[in-house]
């Protein structure tokens, strides 16, 4: 009995997940993937009900998974007041205005402004526009509030409040808070912001859902799951939707480590979060990871640095690790024996080496263990770049992040900035790469953060071109032997790299695949790599259905 298959995808070219090959078509039948090939080959299964999609000339490739991504917070954040399209001042207090006139709610809230925008907003600003109810609003890099003056006195943040560890309130030259608030002196006001609704979760995680798909993102990794910042726990909104069969793609998620935790509360962190694997898995959602923010940012002065932040050479501060060194040990030590996963946010150099000294001394103890994976990795020495292989532990890179930052410049320096996100010193050491985008914190579309990991400089508007150095400067990466990646590193990072790390299984196209895969607007093999940005996702396949088309 000759097999007949449901889907076809003919006319394109195939990047299986690891290598771009002569294969120009895959079959796809109850999910899964029962042939790749040449057309002719792949056609011969068609029958009378065999939906044929044409490629005409693109990628077919697996479908990217975002290793690091906050797909709730995004989905609510796109449903109350999004502020990341914004380009200039004008249009974020627009938005802002706007927002303000569609809801009723008491509080006013939304996030993804721009720091570049507004290097030290106001309380003032947003009174103007909302006098009356409290506004909250998160940067971009969700590491910052901007409030008005009602927020600050329902959060009863004034002049005499003191300075929180790990956190700073800005104030203006008669000592009042400006409504700048950053890292935990903005938990101060996220503890009274009323918290989403589970109603409002669910809704905003169907939002991130359908926006993922039009992008080709068929899956990826909640990098918090618990109360944070004053959000909601987003679990039970996986939980729901598992639940409901609303939620095609595959996820996994990380419960989160809050800061300051302390060595004596390890123990029963270990033993809650164990429970909470089981009880998840049980619901068929995977939650065998541990997130742990290790330090912050770069922009508020909250990464951990080895050497003074240059806005500090005079008091020699360089930011602060939000937990202490030996509770450090003590939770990656005991979840690495519990069989857990650590998922850490590390920006600063300081950072990394402490977590790198953690899990080499879990590993000394424990043996091999899961498989942990640093994210973000802005600031890493040399010789720590190399330490990754041999510990085990993978690249979780946000590669949008690894163009030079003007803003930041100010901050850490030059050399520090064009050191950042060595890449290619991991690669060379023997490190598995993986690729997420931290949605909301920056944009979640592949293609251009593949473009920025291969070309190491940001996506240009059309018929703008790269403007030449200055006579005898260094290209925008680490030295001579750049930190780039090929276009093959870059794209099998984002799809079987991310999968394996995320979602526990190899994200190829080979045939006995779960069918989650995408269909690109080009090849971008043949493309001038300056032009990766301007690739597109045309279909996006999960679990065999076609769930977006361009």
């Amino acid at each position: 009995m000759t097999q007949t298959t449901e889907l076809v995808i003919v006319n394109g070219r195939v990047f299986d997940g690891k290598v771009r090959t002569d294969h120009t078509a895959v079959a796809i039948s109850d999910g899964r993937i029962v042939r790749v090939g040449s057309d002719d080959l792949v056609l011969a299964l068609r029958g009378a009900g065999t939906r044929v999609v044409d490629a005409a000339g693109g990628a077919i490739h697996p479908g990217f998974v975002d290793a690091h991504a906050h797909a709730v917070f995004a989905g609510v954040e796109r449903l109350s007041i999004d502020l990341t399209p914004a380009a200039s001042v004008d249009e974020t207090l627009d938005l802002i205005r706007a927002g303000a006139a569609r809801t009723s709610a008491e509080w006013i809230t939304g996030g993804g402004w721009s720091h570049e925008l507004f290097p030290a907003p106001t309380r003032q600003q947003l009174d103007a526009i909302v006098p009356d109810r409290p506004v909250a609003l998160s940067d971009a890099g969700h590491h910052t509030l901007w409030v008005n003056s009602r927020a600050l006195e329902l959060a009863g943040i004034d002049r005499l409040t003191p300075q929180p560890h790990n956190g700073h309130i800005h104030v203006d030259e008669h000592g009042d808070p400006t409504g700048y608030l950053n890292e935990t002196a903005a938990e101060l006001v996220g503890r009274v912001v009323p918290p989403s609704t589970d109603d409002e979760m669910y809704a905003g995680l169907l939002n991130a859902q359908d926006y993922l798909w039009s992008i080709g993102v068929t899956g990826w990794h909640e990098a918090i799951l618990g109360e944070y910042n004053g959000k909601a726990d987003g679990t039970p909104a996986y939980l729901r939707a598992i639940a409901d069969g609303t939620l095609p793609s595959e996820a996994s998620g990380a419960l989160w480590v809050a800061p300051g935790l302390r060595v004596d509360e390890v123990p029963a962190l270990v033993e809650r979060f164990v429970d909470l694997r089981e009880r998840n898995a049980a619901a068929g959602f995977a939650t065998s990871t541990a997130k742990a923010m290790i330090d912050g940012v770069p922009h508020g002065e909250t990464a951990a640095l080895l050497e003074p932040y240059c806005t500090h050479a005079d008091d020699g501060f360089a930011g602060e690790l939000h937990f202490e060194e030996d509770a450090i040990r003590a939770f990656v030590g005991a979840l690495d024996a519990a069989g857990f996963a650590l998922h850490l946010h590390i920006m600063g150099d300081r950072g990394i080496r402490v977590a790198l000294d953690a899990i080499e001394q879990a590993r000394a103890t424990n043996g091999h263990g899961p498989r942990h994976h640093i994210a973000h990795l802005s600031m890493v020495q040399p010789d720590d770049a190399r330490r990754f292989g041999p510990l085990g532990v993978t690249a979780n890179i946000q590669g949008l992040w690894a163009a030079p930052d003007p803003y930041v410049v100010s901050m850490i320096g030059e050399e520090r900035m064009l050191g950042g996100y060595p890449f290619r010193t991991m690669v060379d050491g023997g490190a598995e790469l993986a690729m997420g985008s931290d949605w909301p914190v920056s944009p979640a579309d592949p293609w251009l953060a593949i473009h920025v990991v291969v070309n190491r400089w940001a996506p240009l508007p059309p018929g703008v071109e790269v403007p030449p150095l200055p006579a005898g400067a260094m290209p925008p990466t680490l030295d001579a032997e750049h930190q780039s990646l090929s276009l093959q590193q870059a794209f099998a990072a984002y799809t079987s790299g991310s999968s394996s790390l995320v979602l526990g299984r190899a994200g190829r196209i080979r045939v006995g695949e779960r069918a989650d895969l995408a269909v690109a607007t080009a090849d971008p093999f043949d493309l001038p790599v300056g032009e990766l940005a301007s690739v597109q996702t045309a279909v996006t396949v999960v679990g065999g259905g076609v769930v977006f088309e361009r």
